[in-house]
């Protein structure tokens, strides 16, 4: 088998548990008596180890044991979580991350990672850290589990099973004796079997099989509704296999089982615990083991459910996008070519291309939106261990994870939001004894928070700390060479603040693994602009600082509303449009020095687009009335005044390019369909 071909595979799939594993270890240590999170983490991680040891990454897979045998004793509640386990389990986890990202990366996923299996097996020993946290010392002995024969629970599931038409197997596998890996082999097995049913019991014990303890066969109970025959064939079918015999045992001979199982508990010494074990069928000499979990009763798998996913490279999908782009400026040609030749046969073809195109665009649209949880949901963690190691307390509460962004967009903005939220947990929230002194809670909290406004996306990142100085960023900024004096002295609030964006600014007074060294905000508004973004800051000294971070909703398609200004045309994205209207130049007041209009109860600024972008041909003055377009940006409201509405169309938005220098308030280009190109209006940029 050619393991390469699921390399791509298994890194996706590692990445997704190393995932499940940080979010549910993190539930867990909120809830650390929920053992049904345990049952998951538990899941999580034996399925990254079977995976990791059919890859052949067999660190990967031993570390990954080593953390299953902690939460096994977990699971079954001999032991009980603390802070020292939970930090060496997180500590496994970034082992195992920065192995992963070593394998994709093309390495082999090789770490050094003797100190955490040393505390990982000091847990399991019942050994824990001394006052200083460095030497485990010796506790009471965890008792050792030792699965052995059926017990009378297994028993009573497998013949329920029978009396409801199910198939109860008893099944041996044999190896051939030149198996190299044993261990992957049993894990492919067991990876069939549960396709097709529930292992109820195996023989020898599940961990002696994965550490290769066995000799070269393995046997299991098994229900099913395929027949002994076509278990038999299909596990045939398994590399490696030298042998499988498959027994159907029906009530009579599992009653039979059940006599033997109360002799055994009858003939066992008063001083063991009462439990009924069965012994397998007779006519199998050599038995040994391997399942999942411990048993439970559960309707068997008729078949391999269908996947109703798959996995897609983005760059196929970018690809897409430029077909479809293309696609539509042609749409857009050939809609205008059939109204000028007034051919009946013509328009019909154009129309109905018009819904089919529409239709894929839809789709793919679809195809590369997901929501922002994908990013949010690694920030939790990250928090956790920024606030212990900066001896802070800090609640992070996310809101709005199910906001949808282009894929593109979402894969580009981890790294700027890790930026922010390290910046407002060290720089912004106050250490336990300063928000004491200050009258706060001891507990900080920052707020991650997205959400949709007309085209865009905002994500904030909002703390309770203390605000920025403007007299400390000031100084700062003066002395690293930034701004003069004359400047700084001159300089608005807002203007003070933009200065934490400048290259090599930093506030920090010691240089730390966390901030100070002048990189961080300079590189978040630098990737956030490539993005066609923008970061605003608002703060209030004492109360906190908001970091809002506005970002296109896509990179590629919008339906927009065409508009005409003398000779030039524009489009404002038509999510971002409230309503439409005429007003006379009577209703256009003046209010402390700004063009205000009234609005359904409230007034509203006007902005004259011919006035901002300097159109030669067209006066607005000259007009008695003038056409309105109402636009939102949250719960703020403007008005933008133009001369002709053309109509609605979906454009294609095309980036102006780096030889232009940014351009206040417009966003992009796109090409119509006579050719002609018009800017791309950001609403956004006129409300303030």
């Amino acid at each position: 088998m050619d393991m390469n071909q699921y390399l791509s595979m298994f890194i996706d799939e590692s990445n997704d548990h190393l995932q499940s594993l940080n979010e549910n270890m993190m539930g867990l240590e909120a809830s650390p008596d929920d053992l049904s999170i345990v049952q998951v983490i538990f899941r999580s991680a034996h399925t990254l180890k079977g995976m990791a040891a059919t890859m052949g990454f067999e660190d990967l897979a031993s570390l990954t044991h080593q953390m299953e045998n902690v939460l096994d004793l977990v699971r079954n509640g001999k032991l009980v979580m603390q802070e020292f386990i939970f930090d060496t389990l997180f500590k496994s986890l970034d082992a195992l991350e920065a192995m992963v990202q070593d394998i994709t990366a093309g390495g082999e996923g090789k770490a050094d990672v003797t100190s955490i299996v040393a505390s990982l097996q000091a847990i399991v020993r019942g050994e824990v850290p001394s006052a200083e946290g460095d030497t485990p010392s010796a506790a009471a002995p965890i008792e050792a589990e030792t699965p052995a024969l059926l017990d009378q629970f297994q028993f009573s599931v497998l013949e329920q099973s029978i009396q409801e038409g199910n198939q109860v197997l008893f099944i041996e596998v044999s190896l051939r004796k030149d198996c190299q890996l044993r261990a992957v082999r049993a894990y492919m097995v067991f990876e069939l079997l549960e396709r097709y049913g529930e292992v109820v019991k195996t023989f020898p014990p599940v961990q002696d099989i994965e550490q290769e303890k066995f000799d070269y066969s393995f046997s299991l109970y098994y229900i099913t509704q395929k027949t002994a025959e076509e278990m038999q064939a299909l596990i045939m079918g398994v590399s490696e296999i030298d042998k499988v015999t498959s027994l159907a045992l029906d009530v009579e001979s599992l009653s039979q089982l059940g006599q033997a199982a109360v002799a055994a508990t009858a003939e066992a010494p008063a001083s063991e615990p009462k439990r009924q074990d069965i012994p397998p069928p007779a006519p199998q000499a050599t038995p040994a083991t391997a399942p999942k979990e411990e048993a439970k009763k559960a309707p068997a798998k008729s078949g391999n459910a269908p996947s109703r996913t798959i996995r897609v490279d983005i760059d196929r999908l970018d690809v897409l996008m430029n077909l479809l782009s293309e696609l539509l400026i042609d749409r857009v040609r050939l809609e205008q070519l059939a109204s000028d030749i007034q051919s009946t046969e013509l328009t019909e073809t154009v129309e109905h291309m018009s819904r089919v195109s529409g239709d894929l665009q839809d789709i793919v649209m679809k195809l590369r939106m997901v929501p922002v949880d994908t990013v949010f949901n690694r920030f939790p963690r990250m928090i956790r261990d920024l606030a212990k190691s900066l001896d802070k307390k800090v609640d992070l509460i996310i809101t709005g994870a199910e906001t949808e962004l282009d894929r593109t967009v979402v894969d580009e903005i981890g790294d700027p939001l890790v930026h922010l939220l390290r910046n407002a947990l060290d720089h912004g929230v106050e250490s336990v004894s300063d928000r004491i002194a200050a009258g706060k809670s001891e507990t900080g909290t920052i707020h991650l928070r997205a959400f949709h406004s007309g085209n865009h996306v905002f994500i904030e990142i909002q703390d309770d700390g203390a605000g920025i100085s403007r007299e400390k960023v000031l100084k700062s900024a003066i002395k690293k060479g930034i701004v003069t004096a004359e400047q700084a002295a001159a300089m608005t609030d807002n203007e003070a603040h933009q200065l934490l964006f400048a290259a090599g600014f930093s506030t920090a007074e010691v240089i730390s693994d966390i901030s100070g060294r002048g990189v961080g905000l300079d590189v978040v508004k630098a990737k956030i602009s490539s993005l066609g973004g923008n970061v605003t800051i608002y703060s209030t000294p004492g109360k906190g600082t908001n970091f809002s971070v506005q970002l296109p909703l896509t990179l590629s398609i919008i339906a927009a509303m065409l508009i005409r200004l003398g000779s030039e045309k524009y489009a404002i994205p038509l999510s971002s449009i409230v309503e439409t209207g005429i007003v006379s130049r009577s209703q256009i007041r003046s209010v402390h020095g700004s063009k205000m209009v009234e609005f359904r109860g409230s007034h509203i600024p006007v902005v004259s687009l011919g006035a901002i972008f300097d159109v030669a041909d067209y006066d607005e003055s000259e007009e008695e009335e003038t056409e309105i377009v109402v636009i939102r940006k949250g719960d703020k409201l403007a008005a933008l005044t133009v001369q002709d509405f053309i109509g609605q169309n979906e454009i294609v938005i095309k980036n102006l390019g780096k030889y232009l220098p940014e351009i206040q308030g417009i966003s992009g280009g796109t090409i119509l369909g006579d050719g002609q190109v018009a800017l791309i209006i950001d609403p956004n940029a006129f409300i303030k």
